[in-house]
């Protein structure tokens, strides 16, 4: 009995001692606020401890760290890191960089708030396509930006290299190898004769290539120049030769257009490289700036959504967008002459057949002279030059042309398809509907 009542003594002590702790620490806990909840914590932990029937302790809730990602929530960052490797870490694009494109201008505020927190430096940004330029050091630091605020971004993608048109293609059976030069006579082959003072009046075309240099072939105050690449080199000299073929005026570099105004805005370095990012700029300052029709004799290949939406843009501004379809004898375009809308313009030389460099292919929209064509080089030359860079200049001169003459710029490729010759020689694929050719209305 003795031992009994010693056993219900001790148990009697230790239910007391117990009450007793709980009790304190039930008033430390209101006392201190730890433990203290919103109602809607309140709400899930009752969730939480009803769904289980596990008993918590409220002291564990409060102070716990955040949990573990869970297997899931790794895998997602895991497949977005994979698919950030395989659009930034491509041999086609710059290497550190990425363009993001937001879903709204708030999106694009709130990212520019934390970027450097994370690591990530702004170069600079398209507002029209709510679009910035980032420069990264560490690529799981761009996917952690990414994942923590994945709702606001529309895009993201590499910034594609692209240049002017090479000159030394790669040997293509299907390719019919035309060499013939055109010299002095591509005039005459587009129909461009007789007096052209006029033709292009009060029409801008804008140049988006490697800057157009002071040349005695353009009138004074003809050209307006805009440099979004700024390296403080001298200008490439092939920009000044597209922009001769367009408007210049003098009888030894002469241009189709001589009545058209140039704006030149410089996308490409001294070497003639270009990234995605600019030529999209370029085409949005062009279209900004109210030009009609904008040549781009450069590009490259890949996939680029931004350049896309920059082309859409200028459509939407009543733009007339002309591009070369690419010097490297490929059966398929470079872009953005790929893209639908534009109007792509391969080679041909002076028999008609598809010059040996000229790229062809599906969508491929006509062709036009580019072996050796007359043009301005230099600050102070004439020279005789070969490219699809020099058929885009012609298309584009023809269609401020007719732009002058009334034709709606939403008219602008039937019309110079229609008008087109029949390339005899060069199949469809080759040369589009046929070869460039004028055609002025009556009284013209």
């Amino acid at each position: 009995m003795k031992m009994r009542f010693r056993s219900w003594t001790t148990l009697l002590i230790a239910m007391l001692a117990m009450g007793l702790v709980t009790g304190w620490w039930a008033w430390l806990g209101s006392g201190t606020g730890l433990g203290t909840r919103s109602e809607s914590d309140a709400a899930s932990f009752e969730s939480a401890a009803t769904s289980s029937g596990a008993e918590l302790d409220a002291r564990n809730l409060s102070s716990s760290s955040a949990p573990k990602p869970g297997k899931t929530t790794v895998q997602k960052r895991d497949a977005l890191l994979e698919s950030l490797r395989s659009k930034l870490e491509a041999a086609t694009v710059v290497p550190n960089e990425a363009l993001l494109t937001f879903r709204s201008e708030e999106a694009r505020d709130r990212f520019a708030k934390q970027a450097a927190a994370y690591g990530l430096e702004i170069l600079d940004s398209i507002p029209q396509l709510n679009t910035a330029r980032v420069r990264y050091g560490r690529l799981e630091d761009l996917r952690d930006s990414i994942a923590a605020s994945s709702g606001d971004f529309a895009n993201v993608e590499g910034n594609l290299w692209l240049s002017i048109p090479g000159a030394a293609p790669l040997p293509d059976p299907n390719n019919q190898g035309g060499r013939a030069p055109f010299g002095q006579g591509w005039m005459n082959a587009i129909n461009a004769t007789g007096d052209r003072t006029h033709w292009g009046d009060n029409v801008t075309v804008a140049v988006l290539d490697t800057g157009v240099l002071v040349h005695p072939t353009f009138a004074e105050g003809q050209i307006t120049h805009l440099d979004l690449v700024n390296d403080g080199q001298t200008f490439n000299s092939h920009g000044t030769s597209v922009a001769s073929v367009i408007g210049g005026q003098h009888p030894q570099a002469p241009g189709v257009a001589p009545g058209a105004q140039i704006l030149d805005i410089r996308v490409a370095n001294a070497e003639g490289y270009s990234v995605s990012s600019t030529l999209a700029q370029g085409i949005i300052t062009a279209a900004d700036r109210g030009a009609q029709v904008i040549n781009i004799s450069l590009g490259g290949y890949g996939n680029s959504g931004i350049l896309a939406e920059a082309v859409t843009y200028a459509f939407q501004r009543g733009a007339v967008v002309v591009a070369a379809a690419g010097n490297d004898a490929y059966g398929q375009l470079a872009i953005p002459a790929a893209y639908e809308g534009v109007i792509s313009v391969g080679s041909v030389d002076a028999n008609n057949r598809q010059a040996y460099f000229s790229n062809a292919g599906a969508g491929l929209d006509l062709a036009a002279p580019g072996v050796g064509v007359v043009s301005a080089w230099g600050i102070d030359k004439i020279a005789l030059v070969s490219g699809t860079s020099q058929s885009s200049a012609l298309v584009s001169a023809a269609a401020a042309t007719y732009l002058a003459w009334g034709v709606p710029p939403t008219g602008m490729a039937a019309r110079l398809k229609a008008d087109a010759r029949p390339a005899l020689n060069a199949s469809g694929a080759a040369t589009g509907v046929g070869i460039l050719m004028i055609k002025p209305p009556s009284g013209r």
